[in-house]
């Protein structure tokens, strides 16, 4: 392709070579582009001929482009009607019908495509891209066009110009006329123009009658007309000249030859370019320069209006429409001549027409043209014709005036036809003839009034038929066609017709909104009406009924609709209609302002809900509402201090309200200070729970509980929990919060020397601690923490007054839980390098330590950090304890396995595992593997007392026996302690199974035989039952002070000789010759050849009799109340704040024991007390019938049957003997004493040694 710009003397022109034949041309939009059809469809820059666009179709023979530039539509020959997007060129749809594509176009708004092959028309919605509307016809169709209004359609055959009605499809008119095949009909206004043969035919479209025609050059190829826009002058083409001729006076205006045939022509939609397609080029010529500018210049006529002669008090009863008095008067100047006057016949004509009265107003009429011909009789002649029905002759009547007053008055009679047209019901025609003045006259003000009134009329007479939408189409175009404009002729055409012009604009505006409210565009509505307002000004009250009546249905409306979106959560739309609704200033607009104040909240959009909030405050100030929208809307701004303010303000205003409705809404608010005081009660009930003194990790200094209350009621969330909670009280919400406030972690470690104290601490922030490596290690702590998002920490360096006994012994008791209760805890493994390898773990010096154990075991979530503070392994892990690598070492550490590992818990259950435990941990300070246990077994009776030494553990096993009953505490060998010479004096002796001095299990088999064995032997089955019963009654052991009660069976033993000594030198061997147990060796390093008054004694009744443990059994539990229910301001209760769903999740489900309660009365309630059985697993044990199951004589066979089994005998010995008081203390061998009843011991012999000694 190539683009030439072709420079002559006529006129300077762009030609594009474009490489294939031309058969079809069209602009879009303002003519700014070009659309050319041929082989494919291009789109060309009018400016300088550049290519823009190139879209594939095949054979094109038809085109259009929308008004509004956004689609271009292509029919081809062989049947494809294609539409593309102007914005994308990409096609938007296409269809195929069955023959050639013979004409296309757009309505004038764009939204409809019509389109016609052979025998079918069809109209297309663009946007729905389906057919709407489908025509068949009888004879082959070739063009097809839209009428200027889009409301009808002409359809063009070889001998026919049918006019349709593009809504419904009727055939409106059928012009029998001969068109040349290629071309299509142009419409102007309410014309449409052909070309027929050798000439260029006029049709009225409304009738189908003739109008003019003229000849033009004979054509032996194609030929092409094309419109001006405003229908001044047709482009015609014919061979290879261009001609150009005025519509109005048939005058050739001028000739543009080209070198070749033209197939094509087209002009621009602003009349500035014709383009040309000849063969395969297209040339743009630029009108103004083709010839004179008489090609773009309109008629100018001007309007000219008749006189009417009456007098003064006659015309101002006509103008006031006081048509009787009007005609009373005009009748009575008639007979005041012999020969009455023409003008005076003419004028009371009009007046009867304007009466209605058809006949006397066409005498009348006729008379005064006998008398002397005139417009004004005429014009009454053809009202009077239309309005009997005659409606030709009423035209007729004015053509003839046409005929008489053609110089002077034409165009006023051409204006007054149109508005009898009207009369006549023909809507359309009427305004298309207004539409043609508009077009020529050059004063043309007054037509666009006229015409403003007919759309007016249009309007009115549609709402009554109630097609309120083209009611609303009506009424827009009469406001577009409104003009300021005042003069005679305009007053004559108003006593004409009867039209009012006054305030037309401000009419149009009134019906308009009442169409638009009725059809339901209530938005369009109101924006209608704030325009009419702002047109009228200050001259408001000439309308203010129907401005009120509209105000107050309009608001009305507005507001229901935005209740209606509120409750559909439409917001946005609520606003808009609230606003809309407040823009109509109501009467009372507090009770919008309030909903529109809601929905803004809705939408996060606070600034503006308070501003309402603030608007209802002013305007009645008493009332409740506007501060409870203002309250909301600080609360959403996160002014709560503000918003708590002005909830108590709302409050008394609800109280000081007259209306016993507004004061019973008290009974729905709950006032600030019941929820202040009950986030009070959750925070101190909550702390109660924290360790006594914890680090603000953002300050580092030490809070005590005081202060960590104060720290939390100076948060933002403290008055925003008050400001939330105005109807009821969120326990859970406030739990929550202070949960998440109050999450601590706890720090785990060895301790080192100049580790940083409380007294140290107290008074500075532990990140102003001067620089050494244990200040490093508590500083670093503190920043993790910190860095975790956690507000307090935990050390037992400095968190712990240890200068106070009360605090000391509370924190010993209370650390078990307060691990338990920590969010995490942090283990520090000094001497672990970063560097180390999986087992640092296990050789660690933290993994040795008696405190650590309860640390590890009691904490939900650990992370380990080496000495230079990353994490062991570079475990990533939230939680070290789900790690496979630290499971397998802790495993290894205690040989324990990590499920019975993380079983264990708090209390008197497990005894011998916990022991067994801690045998394996040591402490630098000797009482400390006793205080270190405290949390594990929750034991709250024992004071801590530094230099007790190793009585220490003595005293906590006593209380451990006491509390328990668990008397496998007493299954140990070694050295016995200082406090009772039954406890060890070290824990290690408990490194081992329990189960040695227990009697040995026996197989179900093995014990039924026993006892079908002693059924049929000589056992005294009532000597059974006594003993059974006797052991029953027997209490577990317990301690008073030092001394042990121990329930056992205790027998003498003769004195031991000395039998030999071990090779070691250490210990020796005793024997001795006994009547219950035989022959009885015993190791010991105690010399027992000195001893008197030895005994065996068989402790291990529980296993006898198939108790249950004693470490299972409950001594003591909390029974909690459920939650009571929530209602209104009433005062929290312990078991609302305390509800199922514990603080910190931890599990209280413990056992405690106290032996003095009084004294440690705040430690036993600072915990929960419950009992918990043990889930570690136990030594697997044959199956054994439950005795709760088993009749009396049962269970006494089977205690027959177990006690002739072997078990560990207690040796001891007489400590003192005073009156009545027998004291003994226990000898601790270097092994353990297997003994076992001789078969000549007898029920009888075990029956009298049952007893309870007193050991020291």
């Amino acid at each position: 392709m190539t683009t030439t710009t072709k420079m002559s003397a006529r006129s300077p022109s762009i030609e594009i070579d474009v490489g294939s034949e031309i058969s079809a041309l069209t602009f879009i939009g303002n003519g700014e582009y070009l659309v050319s059809g041929g082989d494919g469809v291009r789109v060309w820059k009018v400016k300088n001929g550049e290519e823009m666009a190139r879209m594939e179709a095949r054979s094109v023979q038809r085109l259009a482009a929308s008004e509004d530039g956004r689609w271009i539509a292509a029919g081809t020959l062989w049947g494809d009607l294609i539409v593309w997007d102007t914005t994308t060129y990409e096609q938007v749809f296409a269809h195929k019908e069955d023959s050639g594509i013979y004409g296309v176009d757009f309505s004038p708004d764009s939204t409809r495509l019509v389109a016609t092959s052979r025998n079918c028309t069809a109209i297309w919605d663009v946007a729905l891209q389906k057919q709407v509307q489908t025509l068949r016809h009888e004879d082959a169709v070739n063009a097809v066009k839209f009428s200027p209004h889009g409301d009808r359609f002409a359809t063009t055959a070889p001998d026919s110009v049918r006019v349709w009605d593009s809504k419904d499809g009727r055939l409106l008119v059928e012009i029998q006329v001969r068109v040349t095949h290629e071309s299509g009909p142009l419409w102007s206004n309410c014309y449409l123009f052909v070309i027929s043969g050798h000439k260029i035919r006029q049709f009225d479209a409304s009738t189908g009658s003739p109008v003019s025609e003229w000849p033009v050059p004979n054509s032996d190829t194609t030929s092409c007309i094309s419109l001006s826009q405003h229908g001044h002058f047709i482009t015609y083409s014919t061979n290879h000249i261009v001609s150009f001729w005025d519509t109005s006076t048939h005058a050739q205006l001028g000739l543009l030859q080209q070198p070749q045939d033209i197939h094509s022509i087209a002009l621009s939609p602003n009349d500035q370019f014709l383009a040309i397609g000849r063969d395969e080029k297209i040339v743009f010529e630029s009108l103004p320069h083709i010839s004179n500018s008489t090609i773009l210049s309109p008629l100018h006529p001007t309007f000219q209006e008749p006189v009417i002669q009456i007098d003064d008090a006659t015309l101002d009863s006509w103008k006031h429409d006081q048509l009787e008095s009007a005609e009373a008067l005009l009748t009575a100047a008639i007979p005041e001549s012999q020969n009455p006057s023409h003008h005076v016949l003419a004028s009371r004509a009009l007046v009867r027409a304007r009466l209605q009265q058809w006949d006397t107003a066409l005498v009348d009429a006729e008379t005064a043209i006998e008398i002397q011909p005139s417009v004004i009789a005429f014009i009454a002649k053809s009202i009077a014709l239309v309005g009997k029905g005659e409606r030709d002759k009423g035209y007729r009547a004015c053509d003839i005036a046409f005929e008489h007053f053609h110089s002077s008055h034409v165009t006023f009679l051409l204006l007054v036809k149109a508005i009898i047209v009207f009369m006549a019901g023909e809507h359309r025609d009427a305004i298309s003839r207004v539409d043609d003045l508009i077009a020529t006259v050059h004063l043309n003000s007054i037509c666009y009034i006229v015409q403003a009134y007919m759309y007016l009329l249009l309007g009115n007479t549609q709402m009554e038929r109630n097609d309120i939408t083209a009611a609303i189409q009506s009424f827009e175009h009469g406001r577009a066609q409104i003009r300021h404009h005042t003069s005679l002729t305009l007053s004559v055409v108003s006593l004409i017709s009867g039209w009012k012009f006054e305030d037309l604009g401000i009419t149009i505006r009134q019906r308009q909104c009442e169409a638009l409210y009725a059809v339901g565009r209530t938005r369009d509505a109101a924006e209608c009406f704030h325009q009419m307002i702002s047109e009228l000004g200050e001259e408001t009250y000439l309308h203010g009924e129907w401005i009120d009546d509209f105000r107050q249905r309009s608001s009305k409306k507005f507001e229901h609709l935005g209740d209606a979106a509120v409750n559909a959560r439409g917001y946005d739309e609520a606003i808009f209609h609230y606003t809309t609704a407040l823009s109509l200033n109501p009467p009372s607009p507090q009770g919008m302002l309030v909903k529109r104040s809601k929905a803004f909240l809705a939408t996060g959009s606070w600034r503006q809900a308070l501003d309402d909030a603030n608007q209802v405050i002013t305007l009645d100030p008493s009332s409740p509402w506007g501060y409870e929208m203002k309250h909301a809307a600080l609360h959403k701004a996160g002014d709560y201090d503000n918003a708590v303010g002005v909830l108590e303000v709302m409050l008394s205003k609800l109280v000081q309200s007259p209306d016993p409705d507004v004061q019973r809404h008290c009974d729905y608010y709950i006032g600030p200070s019941s929820a202040r005081a009950t986030i009070h009660k959750i925070v101190e009930r909550t702390i109660r729970r924290l360790p006594r003194v914890l680090i603000n990790t953002t300050t580092g200094r030490l809070h005590n509980r005081a202060e960590q209350a104060s720290a939390f009621e100076s948060l933002p969330i403290f008055n925003e929990l008050i400001s939330s909670m105005t109807t009821r009280v969120d326990y859970v919400r406030i739990k929550r919060e202070v949960r998440e406030y109050f999450r601590y972690v706890m720090l785990s470690h060895k301790w080192e020397e100049n580790e940083p104290l409380f007294q140290q601490v107290v008074h500075i922030a532990v990140y102003d601690l001067g620089q050494s490596p244990t200040h490093d290690k508590l500083q670093t702590f503190c920043k993790i923490v910190r860095d975790a998002g956690f507000n307090w920490a935990w050390c037992d360096t400095c968190c712990i007054n240890k200068s106070d006994h009360f605090i000391l012994q509370e924190a010993l008791v209370a650390m078990f839980k307060w691990y338990q209760g920590s969010a995490m805890m942090i283990v520090f493994l000094r001497g672990v390098r970063s560097s180390s390898q999986r087992g640092a773990l296990v050789k660690s010096i933290w993994n040795t330590r008696g405190w650590t154990l309860q640390e590890y075991v009691a904490s939900k979530a650990i992370r380990f950090y080496t000495e230079d503070w990353t994490l062991y392994l570079d475990l990533q892990l939230p939680n070290h304890k789900e790690s496979p690598e630290v499971i397998s070492e802790m495993e290894q550490a205690t040989g324990v396995s990590s499920q019975q590992l993380m079983a264990l818990r708090p209390g008197l259950s497990s005894i011998r595992e916990k022991l067994r435990l801690a045998s394996t941990r040591q402490t630098t300070l000797v009482e400390d593997t006793a205080y270190s246990l405290l949390g594990i077994f929750s034991v709250t009776g024992l004071p801590a007392i530094y230099g007790a030494g190793e009585g220490a553990l003595g005293r906590l096993l006593a209380l451990v026996l006491t509390g328990s009953g668990d008397v496998s505490i007493l299954a140990w060998t070694g050295e016995s302690g200082s406090y009772n010479s039954c406890l060890p004096a070290n824990i290690t002796v408990f490194n081992g199974p329990a189960t040695s001095h227990l009697p040995a299990p026996i197989t179900d088999a093995e014990l039924r035989r026993i006892i079908t064995t002693s059924q049929s032997s000589s056992c005294d089955l009532n000597l059974a039952l006594r003993l059974y019963d006797r052991l029953n009654q027997l209490s577990a052991p317990w301690f008073v002070e030092n001394r042990m009660k121990l329930p056992c069976i205790a027998f003498q033993l003769p004195p031991f000789s000395l039998c030999r000594r071990t090779r070691s030198g250490r210990t020796q061997v005793y024997r001795a010759h006994t009547v219950a147990f035989g022959m009885v060796e015993i190791k010991s390093r105690h010399d027992l050849s000195q001893m008197k008054s030895l005994c065996f004694v068989h402790p291990w009744l529980d296993t006898l009799l198939e108790r249950e443990d004693r470490s299972n059994i409950r001594v003591g539990e909390d029974i909690m109340s459920p939650p009571s229910p929530n209602s209104g301001d009433e005062e929290i209760s312990d078991e609302e704040i305390d509800d199922d769903e514990e603080f910190f999740d931890v599990d209280d489900n413990q056992e405690s024991f106290d032996l003095d309660d009084e004294e440690f009365f705040d430690v036993q309630e600072f915990f929960d007390v419950e009992n918990n059985s043990s889930l570690l697993a136990q030594p697997e044990l044959p199956s054994q019938p439950s005795p709760v199951h088993m009749d009396r004589e049962r269970r006494a066979r089977r205690l027959v049957a177990r006690l002739r089994q072997p078990f560990g005998a207690l040796l001891l010995t007489l400590a003192s003997k005073g009156g009545r008081a027998v004291d003994y203390r226990r000898v601790a061998p270097d092994g353990a004493i297997t003994v076992q009843f001789q078969e000549n011991v007898s029920l009888a012999d075990i029956l009298d040694n049952v007893r309870t000694l007193d050991v020291l």
